[in-house]
């Protein structure tokens, strides 16, 4: 008999124990600045809806690796894909003005090398998709196995505001 007592024991207090649900995972907090320099923190991302927020480092050939894949199916994002460039301003406006055809997608900045720490990441670049109040749904790092499943993932998770047409490019 006494040798049921201690797994009663220990599964009494293991039903008891609080427990931290992967869908609670909420994005950490961060700053950053926007394109006209006005500081913006990560909790007044949330959009309404679920967002995406797609980290780079300016610096590094896998930012326009991944822009490029991003735009590889010709589709125009919204505001609630928010580009966050590592670098400085002169990087950013770079590669703003190089994909202008992503669409209304929200650009920000940080020259904070812990920024990657911070938001639990190990490199760049890296997607994070968010649910409105700040949860995190799924974080990928990496530019993917092809474009396609970059702009294809992105897509799924904030929808797209529509595609650029050859009226568009000229």
């Amino acid at each position: 008999m006494t040798p049921l007592i201690l797994p009663l024991v220990l599964a009494a207090a293991l039903l008891g124990a609080p427990s931290v649900r992967a869908a609670d995972v909420r994005l950490p907090p961060f700053e950053a600045v926007d394109i006209d320099a006005t500081p913006v923190s990560g909790d007044e991302l949330g959009q309404g809806g679920n967002w995406l927020l797609a980290v780079i480092d300016g610096g590094l050939p896998s930012a326009r690796r991944f822009l490029d894949a991003l735009g590889s199916k010709n589709e125009r994002f919204g505001s609630n894909v928010v580009i966050l460039v590592v670098g400085s301003a002169e990087q950013v406006n770079a590669l703003r003005h190089a994909y202008p055809d992503l669409g209304q997608v929200r650009w920000l900045r940080s020259q904070n090398p812990a920024l990657l720490g911070q938001l639990g990441l190990t490199g760049v670049p890296a997607r994070i998709a968010l649910h409105a109040d700040g949860r995190i749904a799924s974080r990928r790092a990496g530019l993917g196995r092809t474009p396609d499943e970059v702009a294809r993932q992105v897509r799924a998770w904030t929808g797209s505001i529509g595609s650029v047409t050859n009226d568009d490019a000229r």
